[in-house]
């Protein structure tokens, strides 16, 4: 592992939050810059947009099986949790701004 990669692991993970990176931060810490000049950057989206919808996918999935044997608003509860595909939507357009903004 390199210094840079440990020493981003270190500041991301720093427990004061007013010493810890910020999500801008942390992009342009030199690691994350190297990794990404490194790779493309595209193929790094799209990784990240399908590990979303997977996971959204999959959270679903769990919930319908689980909604069978809740009662009426505990299934309202877990619809108002489940992410929707606008939403994951709106977050991939905003990862995509952040991206190439």
């Amino acid at each position: 592992v390199s210094n840079l990669a440990k020493d981003f692991i270190d500041r991301v993970l720093t427990v004061d939050p007013t010493e810890r990176l910020t999500a801008g931060q942390a992009l342009k810490h030199p690691w994350i810059v190297s990794m990404a000049a490194s790779s493309s950057m595209k193929n790094l989206q799209r990784s990240i947009s399908q590990n979303l919808l997977k996971r959204a996918s999959s959270r679903c999935h769990s919930t319908k099986s689980a909604q069978s044997t809740r009662s009426s608003r505990s299934t309202k509860s877990s619809k108002a949790r489940r992410v929707r595909e606008k939403e994951l939507r709106e977050l991939n357009r905003r990862y995509q701004q952040q991206c190439n903004g």
